[in-house]
């Protein structure tokens, strides 16, 4: 067993390692551009215009941003031709016949299906890592298809959509109990 471990890190630790790199970028950019900047930026628009109509602004506004980052991702993701994300390998192991408890709870988990998979990856991930996991296998670092921009533009709304709305009601809860909780407190 220790001995099969060994042989299978010795074959893959090059891509271990570009994966690794890759998804620890990735994260850090997430931090902050969604728990920084989508933040102030829904802070902003909403002690701006309001709830309502600031919410509309700050969706307009990161919806945007966050659609140029992704398509630049995009074109440096095809440009590099480089499996940072482990996107390919994992649209390999789809398709493959899985033995053991834990490879066959992976296939199921990755052959739900196309709705399941975009709605957790757009909510957990940006519209670039949604696009490239979407993406049909074979496809890789050629370009967007007509299909895989359809996915790109749903996963820019549909997650610019939740995050605003997250933002917005961690925001609103905030100031809730700021006002009405805390503030009086302090008094």
């Amino acid at each position: 067993m220790l001995s099969r471990l060994r042989t299978w890190f010795l074959t893959y630790k090059n891509r271990i390692g570009i994966i690794a790199v890759g998804h620890t970028a990735k994260k850090i950019e997430e931090y902050v551009f969604d728990w920084l900047i989508y933040g102030l930026v829904v802070a902003w628009a909403t002690s701006t215009w309001g709830v309502w109509y600031g919410s509309l602004v700050a969706f307009a506004i990161m919806g945007t941003f966050s659609a140029i980052m992704c398509w630049l991702y995009l074109l440096f993701y095809d440009w590099a031709k480089i499996d940072w994300f482990g996107f390919e390998m994992l649209k390999d192991l789809r398709e493959r016949e899985h033995e053991g408890l834990l490879g066959k709870v992976l296939a199921k988990m990755l052959n739900l299906g196309d709705i399941p998979a975009f709605i957790a990856l757009s909510i957990y991930f940006d519209p670039f890592m949604v696009t490239v996991y979407m993406r049909k296998k074979g496809h890789e670092h050629k370009g967007l298809s007509s299909r895989d921009w359809k996915i790109f533009w749903a996963s820019v709304i549909f997650s610019n959509a939740y995050w605003t709305l997250r933002w917005t009601v961690i925001l609103t809860i905030a100031l809730y109990i700021w006002n009405n909780i805390l503030a009086p407190l302090f008094s």
